[in-house]
């Protein structure tokens, strides 16, 4: 009877506690920081450019005490090709309203790598 009491427990604690921890840790955060460190390398060495916001959708993550929201924007490369790319960021209640779908934004985005995008949201001034 112990045995049963000990087996029933550890698989209690493993569908309501491990698996939910780790699948939140590998579909939530582990995609939000690998994001926030590709955009980091991006806001140094990409090209900036216009893009519009095509899709907005809000996360269940907060960062500190802001939303995390999942933008999908299209834009054109330098090359002339059509790229649509998604990215991860933390809005504050007052940004929630410019990152709406049909606005517009600036990017830099990766030139080895187009679908690597970072919000820039500054204007854009010829020859960066």
């Amino acid at each position: 009877m112990n045995s049963v009491f000990i087996i029933a427990m550890v698989v209690i604690a493993l569908v309501f506690g491990v698996f939910p921890i780790a699948r939140f840790l590998y579909t939530t955060l582990y995609p939000y920081l690998k994001d926030g460190f590709s955009q980091d390398a991006v806001l140094k060495n990409g090209i900036a450019v216009n893009a519009d916001i095509i899709y907005t959708e809000q996360t269940s993550s907060w960062d500190g005490n802001k939303p995390v929201y999942k933008l999908t924007l299209r834009f054109k490369t330098t090359e002339h090709q059509i790229v649509e790319a998604t990215t991860m960021k933390a809005l504050t209640f007052k940004e929630i309203e410019q990152f709406k779908e049909g606005n517009g934004t600036t990017i830099k985005y990766d030139p080895q790598d187009p679908k690597k995008i970072a919000i820039y949201d500054k204007p854009l001034v010829r020859g960066q």
